[in-house]
């Protein structure tokens, strides 16, 4: 008997609690509907405090979150939505996730875009992001990506719809990944879309890609005193990016490496293959012009 006045207290306290957290419903929808989003996001969140399972105030705090242009604090409040739910919170977070992807994408807000790309992963790993990875591979974007615009890219291209779709998300990956100096990490990928051969502007794109990384990498390796690394990759370029300039410039490269080894001969023509498909007087051409004529005094006594 003597535990229902304790009772009374508890229900007395939980109702005050209730109460309180109303109100704080009630100002953070008044706010809302006059678009003071932030002031509207705090009182939802002092709601939740006191009742932090309630999924309805969850999801109005992620929207106002993002109409606030809050775009972390959006991201943290659809995965507790997720996570606080069943199915249909899930799916309601995963939209309104793909929405902050977005938008810190287009603000280039990268803590946000961290956030958002990590609550996908773990709320719906399957999720291809489709719409906003295909705005991404409409073509390269100024600037270096960030290390979440790739794992977008990453995922989306694993779950694209077809082949095609495929190859062209793989190629804006690759791509991103050379624009920050991962070309280890490209060429694979550049190489994979070669022998796939699905979408001939992707080719030629890869080809070039592909191209431009292996001379990179070469060049590098010939810098850090590696000849034999810089002889491997100068020949994949010339392999792999035909007749553009990327080629004509790997042999350059592959000229260097022949010369300083003593093999004039193999010297002199590969810098023979440089001037090929040149025109006269364009860099490449003067350089291996230069070097050509150089390779062929070389071990004869006359003077460079």
């Amino acid at each position: 008997m003597r535990s229902a006045p304790l009772l009374n207290l508890v229900v007395l306290a939980w109702a005050a609690c209730v109460g309180a957290a109303a109100e704080h419903e009630d100002l953070g929808d008044r706010a809302y509907a006059e678009r003071r989003y932030s002031d509207a996001l705090i009182e939802y969140r002092l709601y939740l405090a006191q009742v932090p399972d309630a999924q309805l105030v969850r999801a109005k705090a992620a929207m106002a979150a993002l109409r606030a242009g809050d775009l972390t604090s959006a991201a943290e409040e659809y995965v507790a939505l997720a996570i606080g739910g069943g199915d249909a919170s899930t799916a309601e977070a995963a939209d309104g996730l793909e929405r902050v992807v977005r938008a810190a994408a287009e603000t280039r807000d990268q803590a946000a875009l961290a956030a958002a790309v990590n609550g996908l992963r773990q709320i719906a790993p399957g999720r291809a992001l489709g719409r906003f990875a295909l705005e991404l591979a409409t073509g390269e974007s100024e600037g270096p990506p960030s290390e979440e615009e790739l794992v977008v890219l990453f995922y989306a291209a694993a779950g694209a719809p077809d082949a095609r779709m495929q190859d062209s998300l793989m190629y804006t990956y690759a791509a991103g990944l050379r624009r920050i100096g991962r070309c280890e990490e490209a060429i694979p990928v550049y190489e994979s879309l070669l022998r796939r051969g699905l979408e001939p502007t992707v080719v030629e794109r890869s080809r070039n890609g592909l191209g431009s990384c292996a001379l990179r990498l070469g060049q590098r390796a010939l810098d850090t005193n590696l000849p034999l690394s810089a002889e491997e990759w100068f020949l994949l370029a010339i392999r792999r990016a035909g007749t553009t300039d990327y080629a004509r410039a790997a042999y350059l490269g592959l000229g260097d490496v022949l010369f300083a080894r003593g093999e004039f001969i193999g010297a002199a023509v590969a810098y023979e293959n440089a001037l090929l498909g040149g025109v006269p007087g364009d860099s490449i051409s003067t350089v291996a012009a230069a070097k050509l004529n150089m390779a062929q005094r070389a071990g004869t006594g006359i003077p460079f």
